[in-house]
């Protein structure tokens, strides 16, 4: 009885440091630091630096990479997106980053930026007082019209994003 519970206690807190330096790795590499120190994300990362999610901004709140290129639906969709996405950046970045059409690419943007993310901080309904006008453009995307958010926000989140590629 005693050696189970020593297991148990081992075992509780051996999961515990586990989570905790899970939380810590996907923390760590969620922002403009970790994504940028690729040199195929150069560009990409000088043109979210010029915009006002890059933190160019009067506040200078800045969004997180994963606020809008990774699904937000629930922790086990967000953490297996994460990992699927990395692991796909990093074989990109050794075999094919210097051959990649980036340009052309930003037309499959609507694959790689999810509306939820923007939700978390653009709030439609507490739109509708507090600023009529917008929440009258976003009218289509709130009726499902419109899918995601970049069909019309082609460029958001990276500023002048062509002249940086």
């Amino acid at each position: 009885m005693k050696k189970a519970f020593i297991l148990l206690t081992v075992g509780i807190c051996f999961g515990v440091l586990l989570s905790l330096v899970g939380v810590e790795m996907v923390e760590h590499t969620s922002g403009i630091e970790f994504c940028s120190m690729c040199h195929s994300m150069k560009g990409v990362a000088e043109a979210y630096e010029n915009d006002v999610h890059g933190g160019n901004n009067k506040n200078g709140v800045k969004a997180k990479c994963t606020a809008c290129h990774l699904p937000h639906d629930n922790v086990f969709i967000y953490v297996s997106a994460k990992a699927y996405t990395g692991a796909k950046d990093v074989l990109g970045e050794l075999f094919w980053a210097d051959t990649f059409d980036w340009k052309g690419n930003l037309k499959n943007r609507e694959h790689f930026v999810y509306s939820n993310g923007c939700q978390t901080c653009h709030d439609l309904d507490k739109m509708k007082y507090d600023i009529p006008k917008a929440f009258l453009a976003h009218k289509d995307f709130k009726m499902g019209k419109v899918k995601n958010c970049v069909q019309c926000h082609e460029h958001v989140g990276h500023k002048n994003i062509k002249a940086h590629l």
